[in-house]
């Protein structure tokens, strides 16, 4: 598990985020002030509403708010160019023992799909079934349309 600082959420899916300069192989050049090296995350197994969509904005305020203010821990399952990384992350409260999947947290409240394009997951699946269930989020829609579908 890497800690990383947030930044902020480019969308649902995707957060800005610093990591320690240990933990990425990056020149001097592109570091911030306090060390760290500014990469992007990918969540792992989900794909939330693109901006313009319906609903992404709401998935990527949600992405922010969850994430604001906690230490994130990432478990990279792979990494890419430009500090580029696809993995699942974990929202820690600071002061508490507050801690959330972000993943898992936008699909249980109907602002993303579990990802059908990538490796299946039982849990993300069932949270998605119960998301769709309850009529949360994206799924108050007739029929929403999945970014991977545009």
């Amino acid at each position: 598990m890497i800690e990383a600082r947030f930044g902020w959420a480019l969308s649902g899916d995707a957060l800005r985020v610093g990591l320690p300069a240990s933990e990425a192989h990056a020149p001097e050049r592109s570091r911030t002030a306090d060390g760290r090296v500014p990469a992007v995350v990918y969540l792992w197994g989900i794909q939330a509403p693109r901006p313009g969509q319906p609903f992404g904005a709401a998935a990527t305020e949600a992405a922010g708010r969850i994430c604001k203010g906690k230490r994130l821990r990432v478990a990279a399952r792979s990494a890419g160019p430009e500090g580029r990384i696809a993995g699942s992350v974990v929202a820690e409260g600071k002061e508490t023992s507050e801690r959330q999947d972000v993943g898992r947290a936008l699909i249980r409240r109907g602002l993303a799909w579990q990802d059908q394009r990538g490796p299946s997951s039982a849990q993300l699946r069932s949270l998605e079934q119960e998301a769709r269930r309850e009529e949360v989020g994206l799924w108050q829609q007739e029929a929403p349309t999945p970014p991977w579908a545009r």
